[in-house]
C-alpha cells in the first residue's frame, strides 16, 4: 500500500504542472536550469522501474501468487545461498522503508499543494508570468519555498526507501557474482545515490537564491516586506 501511495505521488510532484513558458517570459537559461527537465524525466524512469520491481517482490512473496511464478520470480530476481529466505526478508516492511515512505509521501503532498497554490504561475523553468502575483499567503505564509521543502523531503525519503534491505540491491546482486565484488559495489552505489542527492539538494538551494533574487527585481518592496515577514526559507526556525 505504502508503494501504491508513494509512485503515483512522487510522479506528479516530479510532473510539471504547466507547459513551458514562452521564451519572453522566462529567466535566462543556464547551468542547473539547463539540467532540471531532464532530471525530471530520469528520476521518473527511474521511480516507475523501481516501483515495478519491488511490487513484482511484494506479489510474488503473497500466497495470491502461484507457487511456479514465485519460484521462477525468486529464480530469476534473487542471487543468494538461500534465496527463499532472502527474498521473504527483503518483501518485510522495515523502519528505514516506513520512515521513507512517510517522508516521501508527505513531501510530495506539500510540493503538489504548493502547485495548486501558484496555479500557472508555478513552472520548473524560472520565470515570471504575465499578471504574476507574489502568493505569500497559505503554506507561503510559513516558508517562502515550501516546493522546494516538499521537493527535498520527497528525495530524501526516497533515498531511504532505496538504500533499506530491499529488491533492488538484490536483483543487482546478478551482475555481481563474486559476494567481496557485490559489497563493494553496492558500497559504490550506495554512495552514488547519496551523492546524487547532496548535488541535487545544492542545486535547488543555488535555485532558490536565483528565485529570490528574480522576485526581488520585480515585486520590489513588496518582496521585501514578505521576506522580513517570513525569514524561513524551507523549514521554520531552522532555515
Amino acid at each position: 500500500l505504502l508503494l501504491l501511495a508513494m509512485l503515483p505521488s512522487q510522479h506528479c510532484s516530479m510532473t510539471p504542472p504547466n507547459a513551458r513558458p514562452p521564451s519572453s517570459e522566462l529567466r535566462k537559461q543556464a547551468g542547473w536550469e539547463l539540467v532540471i527537465p531532464w532530471v525530471a524525466i530520469a528520476l521518473r524512469a527511474f521511480l516507475w522501474s523501481w516501483t515495478l520491481l519491488e511490487c513484482v517482490a511484494l506479489f510474488a512473496a503473497t500466497e495470491y501468487c502461484p507457487p511456479s511464478l514465485s519460484q521462477s520470480i525468486v529464480h530469476h530476481l534473487v542471487r543468494s545461498d538461500d534465496p527463499q529466505r532472502t527474498f521473504t526478508h527483503i518483501s518485510s516492511l522495515t523502519p528505514t522503508f516506513l520512515a521513507g515512505s512517510i517522508l516521501s509521501i508527505t513531501g510530495s503532498l506539500l510540493r503538489i499543494h504548493c502547485y495548486g497554490t501558484l496555479g500557472s504561475m508555478f513552472t520548473f523553468e524560472l520565470s515570471i508570468r504575465k499578471e504574476h502575483k507574489l502568493i505569500t499567503s497559505g503554506v507561503y505564509a510559513i516558508v517562502r519555498h515550501p516546493s522546494y521543502t516538499g521537493g527535498i523531503g520527497t528525495g530524501i525519503g526516497l533515498l531511504l526507501c532505496i538504500l533499506s534491505p530491499s529488491l533492488l540491491s538484490v536483483a543487482l546482486s546478478s551482475l555481481f557474482p563474486d559476494p567481496d565484488f557485490k559489497t563493494r559495489m553496492m558500497n559504490v552505489l550506495g554512495c552514488t545515490c547519496v551523492s546524487a542527492c547532496v548535488v541535487l539538494i545544492a542545486g535547488l538551494v543555488h535555485r532558490m537564491n536565483n528565485e529570490d533574487a528574480m522576485l526581488e527585481k520585480n515585486f520590489g518592496e513588496e518582496w521585501k516586506e514578505w521576506a522580513r515577514r517570513v525569514p524561513y526559507r524551507l523549514v521554520p526556525w531552522v532555515y
